[in-house]
């Protein structure tokens, strides 16, 4: 008999009440977390980027969100991936996300294969496979009527889908990341049954450079996240970069948040990146987020079929 523990109960234990709120007003379900600097890191939304950009590619994000709200979401992650001469990529993803009483720490393996399709060209299919293991700890929370619940743990798997078509100049991908349903406030016989999930998010993402001068690039870019029930998620970004050094820019996502960004790219492989959100909120108080993100691109120039990127800012 299956018995479920819906959002409503948990919003009985006082250090949550807050966060659930957040989260029902947030246009994300909980089966990805939340990120400003995705576009370094876009491995873990479409895995058909893995051996996109080098030869070897290292991702390193750690963001604090809502700063100043306990139970507030922390997440971290790491990517890793590479590519042979046959257009074979391969790579992986871990992925630990805090929310109030709950932790989920996301194990994947992403595998990509790419197509030569012209002379300046490419297209790339994605597959992404893995674990998420999850524990809600409820038995420490603190209720109104000091009712205890019992701490829950399992694990489910995952699995995913990428295309993508891309220039040294243009990119567009198409993405549905986790198909699976993730049962993660829900206590069930049978946790690691596999079910297909009723409302997946899809991801539209593409972006440009432009050459404004022998100095200054820039890059727009967009990324549009459609969930069934949910509200259309858009995110409009745009960045200037200066001397192949200093980059800077602004992002929007449509009625939540609007962020700066600050990076500094050292020897065209090496990134250090930061950004600041600040979230509209309908609380009446500063919902701001912090954000720090490390990439290193190594190409070590083999004649492959892959498109050779002299640089790690596109």
């Amino acid at each position: 008999m299956k018995k479920k523990i819906v959002l409503n109960s948990i919003r009985k234990i006082v250090f949550l009440t807050l966060v659930t709120t957040f989260i029902s007003l947030n246009s994300y379900t909980q089966q990805l977390p939340h990120y400003t600097q995705y576009l370094y890191n876009m491995q873990i939304i479409n895995p058909a980027f893995v051996g996109y950009r080098a030869e070897l590619s290292i991702s390193v994000l750690a963001r604090q969100q809502w700063v100043g709200v306990e139970g507030a979401p922390t997440t971290r992650t790491f990517s890793l991936n590479g590519r042979t001469r046959r257009g074979l990529g391969i790579g992986t993803t871990i992925v630990n996300d805090k929310i109030g009483l709950s932790q989920v720490n996301n194990i994947n393996v992403d595998a990509s294969y790419t197509i030569v399709t012209s002379q300046n060209s490419r297209l790339a299919f994605g597959l992404k496979g893995g674990l998420l293991f999850f524990n809600n700890n409820l038995f420490n929370g603190v209720t109104v009527d000091s009712e205890v619940y019992a701490s829950t743990t399992g694990r489910f798997v995952n699995v995913g889908f990428g295309g993508l078509f891309y220039t040294k100049k243009f990119y567009v991908g198409l993405s549905v990341p986790q198909l699976l349903e993730s049962p993660q406030f829900y206590i069930e016989d049978n946790l690691n049954q596999a079910v297909l999930s009723k409302n997946p998010n899809i991801f539209l993402s593409s972006g440009v450079l432009f050459k404004l001068s022998e100095s200054l690039l820039f890059r727009p870019s967009t990324m549009v996240r459609y969930t069934v029930n949910q509200p259309t998620s858009i995110d409009v970004n745009a960045s200037f970069l200066y001397n192949e050094i200093l980059e800077t820019g602004i992002s929007y996502r449509y009625k939540n948040s609007v962020s700066g960004l600050f990076t500094v790219v050292l020897n065209k492989k090496y990134r250090v990146g930061y950004a600041y959100d600040h979230r509209f909120s309908v609380l009446g108080r500063n919902l701001s987020s912090h954000e720090i993100v490390f990439q290193m691109d190594l190409n070590f120039k083999r004649n492959t079929r892959w498109l050779l990127f002299d640089n790690c800012y596109f």
